[in-house]
């Protein structure tokens, strides 16, 4: 996967610092400029850069995941941007909080660590509109 020549952003919104920085430097291979953010107020204020997507940490400490995906996708300005939401496979009330609050895509640690450039792939396309429409 190869955003271009002026890599597209991607949010990464996650306090856990090794993670973040393990999911920085994979997204980074992908060809994207990652964004690391440590909180909601930082989750909002890189929304306005325009990033092609954001994953969130859903057991994230600094801030409640759910209401800021919430905001997210109920402002029009913001909620056509593509969500990926993460957190530990035994964490189903946050799997499930983070779907109903709208992230388009809810997956746990090991397939985001394993899996991030399909789990990307199918983010990104299955928000992208289709080809010859605008």
């Amino acid at each position: 996967m190869t955003a271009g020549p002026e890599a597209a952003q991607i949010v990464v919104a996650d306090d856990d610092l090794l993670f973040s920085s393990n999911l920085s430097a994979s997204v980074a291979r992908l060809g994207y400029r990652p964004v690391v953010v440590r909180s909601e107020a930082a989750l909002q204020a890189s929304l306005r850069e325009g990033p092609c997507a954001v994953i969130v940490n859903l057991a994230a400490r600094g801030f409640d995941a759910a209401e800021a995906i919430r905001r997210i996708k109920g402002d029009e300005t913001t909620r056509e941007i593509p969500l990926l939401g993460f957190c530990g496979h035994r964490d189903v009330e946050r799997l499930r909080a983070a779907k109903t609050a709208g992230c388009d895509a809810v997956t746990t640690n090991g397939a985001v660590t394993a899996d991030l450039p399909r789990l990307l792939n199918t983010l990104l396309d299955s928000t992208r509109p289709p080809a010859g429409t605008a």
